[in-house]
């Protein structure tokens, strides 16, 4: 009966070893901590600059004389804005890593909440919105005709952007409440 007991023993004693041997402490927790943070505050950032830009180009005359909006809404991706997918990773990564008994709690979960809701209106309304600023600021410059060509749909677009902005600024700092306050 006493070796069966220190076969318990030793088992518990590995089996504790092993899952010690997945947390993170300190300055490596604190580097995932903080690229967690900056990925968000990168990505919903660019997207509020975006939002920003959208509607300095909405209410500009003749925005493709612009050299600012010409330059800001080139035909390319915005690498800072998808940034934003990058921070449910590195969230569930934080959770994991650290107290994972948060899990059980509702402000992960309300956080992950708010990010669904923020991808799916960049994914689904902004980032289209964009490419079709995009297109038609690269367009072919002014050529005298009044109205400007596609200026209505430039404009409805300019404006889904910068509602989309709106609505996904609201849900980071709903997340970043949720994170800090940790309602249990």
């Amino acid at each position: 009966m006493p070796t069966d007991h220190c076969h318990l023993f030793r088992s518990y004693r590995r089996k504790r070893r092993v899952e010690s041997a997945f947390d993170v402490t300190g300055p490596s927790y604190d580097l995932l901590v903080g690229l967690h943070a900056l990925s968000a505050v990168v990505g919903f950032g660019a997207v509020g600059v975006s939002g920003t830009y959208a509607a300095r180009a909405r209410a500009a005359a003749e925005p493709r004389q612009d050299p600012g909006l010409r330059r800001y809404f080139h035909p390319s991706t915005n690498w800072a804005e998808r940034s934003l997918l990058l921070t449910p990773v590195l969230g569930a990564m934080v959770l994991w890593a650290g107290d994972r008994s948060a899990a059980s709690q509702p402000w992960p979960w309300i956080g992950l909440g708010c990010w669904v809701l923020a991808a799916a209106i960049a994914t689904g309304r902004c980032w289209p919105a964009e490419r079709k600023i995009q297109t038609w600021l690269a367009a072919a410059p002014d050529c005298g005709e009044r109205p400007l060509p596609g200026l209505v749909e430039f404009r409805d677009a300019c404006g889904v952007v910068q509602r989309g902005a709106s609505a996904i600024s609201l849900c980071f700092l709903a997340a970043v409440v949720a994170m800090i306050w940790q309602p249990r």
